[in-house]
């Protein structure tokens, strides 16, 4: 019992981990976006920026990815309750 509960805690360590990490990747994206627009508005060239940018954006679907694929992975709130956790 002990070992699945441990397990359970990781889980849920790993998955605030992984939300952690895209609330600040997202908030790197916003600044990254702020910045192009400020060189594209004076007129210097974006492609390097946008180049980082792409890959940010990359990083950033693989921890959403990682972060759906450790939901779901989590037992459903309402398994072993009165009416969810029925199976007949």
């Amino acid at each position: 019992m002990s070992d699945l509960v441990n397990q359970f805690r990781a889980s849920v360590a790993d998955l605030e981990s992984v939300r952690v990490e895209i609330e600040r990747a997202r908030k790197l994206l916003d600044r990254q976006r702020r910045d192009i627009f400020t060189l594209q508005r004076a007129g210097i060239s974006t492609a390097d920026a946008e180049l980082v940018l792409a890959r940010q954006l990359a990083h950033l679907d693989k921890l959403i990815t990682e972060r759906n694929r450790l939901t779901a992975a989590q037992p459903s709130p309402m398994l072993g309750k009165v009416l969810g956790g029925r199976k007949w």
